[in-house]
């Protein structure tokens, strides 16, 4: 029993500190914490400007405005005997009577969503 409670008194010894003499000062501490701002602030200083570019071009930027109309539509169904398509720059739904364009849509050949021009 007495090797174990020696054993636990060594684990509990107290650590051994350096010696002063032992201590380096080292002179590039100071030299890397100024390289590691210096880095840090480019850093920062390109995302932030990256940033601002961003927003002026957001800015800048105009949306282009609806398709023009023409002649263009866009396939929704037949019902009736009729092609029911939308205008592209409208939005606008309307019956085409062609029955050209309805027998290409009931065997398959236009189907929805497709776009066909007049």
């Amino acid at each position: 029993m007495s090797r174990k409670r020696r054993y636990y008194r060594e684990d509990r010894r107290r650590p051994e500190y350096l010696e002063e003499e032992d201590w380096e000062d080292d002179a590039d501490d100071h030299a890397d914490v100024e390289r590691s701002v210096r880095k840090t602030s480019w850093g920062l200083l390109a995302v932030l400007s990256f940033g601002v570019l961003l927003s002026i071009a957001q800015a800048l930027y105009v949306p282009s405005g609806p398709l023009p109309a023409g002649d263009a539509y866009r396939v929704v169904s037949v019902s009736r005997g009729r092609l029911q398509a939308e205008e592209i720059g409208t939005g606008r739904v309307v019956s085409l009577d062609d029955q050209k364009l309805v027998r290409a849509a009931l065997d398959g050949s236009i189907k929805r969503g497709d776009v066909i021009h007049r």
